[in-house]
């Protein structure tokens, strides 16, 4: 989908940031201009694009909750998955997953109804299954990177860190509570889902929140979480042969496990590192902060409109609001908010980390959580439109905001058809869009791509194409196919 997610490198002077002298070790960059087709079909977001056979693509509209597929013109549209009783409510009232399965298919996850659906090469839905892990569901959507199969067949995605409640040993004091200690990385595993056998390939670092609780005499909790809208973090992407590639920041260069065990690693990928002074990680979290308030009141406005889950991204975490989509599970969805950390494709590259709960709470049902629902009964009815009022933006201190401008952010790496991992940099280069490197299985740069501005990359397709996302001026959202040659 457009994720609104914000590129700090974007926000900064093109002066600041310019590609430097580093530059001449890299392949000259190359603006993508050549546009093959555009849809007319107003999607409200493309959080994926799987291609199908001749020229179909499968896009994930997570916003409107559908998977539609557009023929190779991308004129012609085919609602695949929606909420209606014509597919049989396949998607369910959270946006759901989409990941290119075998052969020509597709797999769609929904995490409502903890199930799997077979896309075939023509767009129907065929087989069902339940998923196999139904606690890590959601790192199956896209919320925690790009998931996908490998040679083997086994399900590769970015599993979900398991928080430690102050050490193996300790025992909070009766009525106190303890906040859990969040791990600052998360494991990539591969799972059997035949076997339901799981390993775990590597592991990354990710943008872990920064979290404050206290408790009041009433014995009330308070939550604060403060977001780093600049972290220096890791990345991953399975590539088609199989491979994942780990992309770590700290130093860019790339590990990657092979599909038959090797790990091999490159060396450091030629980078201006920059140094950044306290003026300018003001700076930084000064641009963050006015463009997250602006998102957020943009995702309030979505709320209050069409009571469907509304994006809302934080520089590296995100959340998806949700209203008017109750029941269950002390308010379900109902007003409810889910925040999902790490960040997304922007589109491009994976999605965010994602951690949560089920929103909305008991109570009053998402009527008094969201301050303007009308909700439900104890436990959990419907909140209605608008039924909750985003928090306002948290930004962690300047010091917290590393000393040298980082490579990649959040959700910055996807592999294409041909084998190449494609990384979002946060190098700048006139008022276009990002700029990503395109790195060879030898680990070689081969090339430098630049998106138009206000494109998000989606997807591949065969024969060198690209899917993008466009938002035009009007707020609405298109699927674009570009060739790369």
């Amino acid at each position: 989908m457009i994720r609104p997610t914000l590129l700090i490198a974007l926000a900064l002077s093109a002066s600041s940031f310019a590609v430097g002298a580093q530059s001449a070790k890299l392949p000259e960059l190359r603006p993508l201009t050549k546009v093959l087709s555009r849809s007319t079909e107003d999607l409200g977001s493309i959080a994926a694009a799987v291609p199908l056979p001749g020229g179909r693509v499968l896009v994930n509209d997570i916003l409107q909750r559908r998977v539609v597929m557009f023929d190779s013109s991308l004129t012609q549209v085919t609602v695949v998955a929606d909420t209606t009783m014509a597919t049989g409510n396949a998607y369910g009232a959270r946006g759901g997953g989409l990941i290119g399965f075998r052969g020509d298919s597709a797999l769609f996850i929904d995490p409502v109804s903890l199930s799997m659906m077979t896309v075939n090469g023509k767009g129907e839905l065929t087989t069902v299954r339940a998923v196999p892990r139904a606690q890590e569901v959601n790192a199956f959507t896209g919320a925690q990177g790009r998931p996908g199969f490998d040679d083997k067949g086994r399900l590769v995605y970015r599993g979900v860190p398991r928080p430690r409640f102050g050490g193996a040993n300790a025992r909070p004091a009766v009525g106190n509570f303890v906040m859990p200690e969040i791990p600052d990385s998360a494991p990539i595993v591969r799972l059997n889902m035949s076997a339901r056998t799981i390993d775990t390939a590597s592991a990354v670092k990710f943008n872990r929140p920064d979290v404050k609780v206290s408790q009041g005499n009433d014995g009330r909790i308070s939550v604060q979480t403060r977001t780093n809208p600049f972290p220096m973090i890791d990345e991953w992407a399975l590539l088609s042969d199989g491979t994942i590639a780990v992309i770590r920041g700290y130093d860019f260069h790339i590990e990657r496990i092979h599909p038959d065990g090797r790990v091999t690693s490159s060396g450091k990928l030629p980078f201006e590192w920059q140094r950044l002074d306290e003026d300018t990680k003001a700076f930084i979290l000064d641009s963050a902060r006015t463009a997250l308030e602006k998102q957020r009141e943009e995702a309030q406005r979505l709320i209050a409109t069409n009571g469907a889950g509304a994006f809302f991204s934080s520089g590296g975490a995100e959340m998806i609001m949700g209203g008017g989509m109750g029941g269950g599970m002390g308010g379900g969805m109902g007003g409810g908010v889910r925040i999902v950390m790490g960040g997304g494709p922007d589109g491009g590259g994976g999605g965010p980390p994602q951690r949560g709960g089920q929103g909305g709470g008991g109570g009053q049902g998402g009527g008094e959580r969201g301050r303007g629902g009308q909700g439900g009964g104890q436990g959990g009815g419907p909140g209605g439109a608008g039924g909750f009022q985003l928090p306002a933006v948290q930004l962690v201190d300047p010091a917290d905001i590393p000393d040298y401008r980082p490579p990649f952010t959040p959700s910055a790496a996807i592999g294409d058809l041909d084998g190449n991992l494609w990384v979002r940099t946060t190098a700048v280069a006139g008022d276009l869009g990002p700029i990503y490197y395109v790195i060879d299985a030898k680990d070689q740069i081969i090339d430098r791509v630049q998106l138009p501005p206000g494109r998000i990359l989606s997807g591949f397709g065969p024969g060198g194409t690209l899917y993008l996302a466009v938002r035009d001026t009007a707020g609405k959202t298109f699927l674009e196919r570009v060739s790369l040659k």
